[in-house]
């Protein structure tokens, strides 16, 4: 069976795709080569205290999360909630947005992205850079050539 599904099946915890995102780990489910474009689901395994990326606004993109374990504090248009297992969390397109896992055992999300046809090209781009917090220089123009917009601190 393969790795990640593309006609129905079961991908295990942990299991699929893998990429180092910025200092989390990503494992791809449902490709968007599986749905046409369509969406794209993966898991992001979290390390407490490990920020996600800079707030930033999607053009194209709506992202729903699930959280499976963790706390985590998240940014949407300003505003800062805690997010625990069980909770959804909604970063709609045109929303800035961002989080930061704050609990005290890796944090676990799984996450679908509709459409997603250029989200595991963006992944690609995101795991071929150095390990260590990432370069400005480099996440600006990265995140703008797939239609988001990093925000300023």
């Amino acid at each position: 069976m393969s790795s990640v599904i593309s006609v129905g099946g079961v991908v295990k915890a942990r299991q699929g795709t893998s990429y180092n995102v910025i200092g989390h780990e990503v494992h791809v489910k449902k490709s968007s080569a599986g749905t046409n474009g369509g969406s794209f689901t993966f898991e992001l395994v979290t390390a407490p205290g490990v920020p996600g990326p800079p707030p930033h606004i999607h053009e194209h993109e709506d992202e729903l999360i699930v959280v499976v374990s963790g706390e985590f504090d998240v940014l949407i248009d300003g505003e800062v909630t805690r997010a625990k297992a069980g909770d959804v969390m909604d970063f709609a397109r045109g929303t800035a947005h961002t989080f930061t896992q704050v609990g005290n055992e890796p944090g676990v999300t799984v996450w679908t992205v509709t459409p997603g046809a250029s989200f595991e090209a963006f992944f690609e781009e995101l795991g071929a850079l150095p390990a260590g917090p990432p370069d400005p220089a480099v996440l600006v123009p990265l995140f703008a050539r797939y239609g988001m917009t990093i925000l300023a601190p």
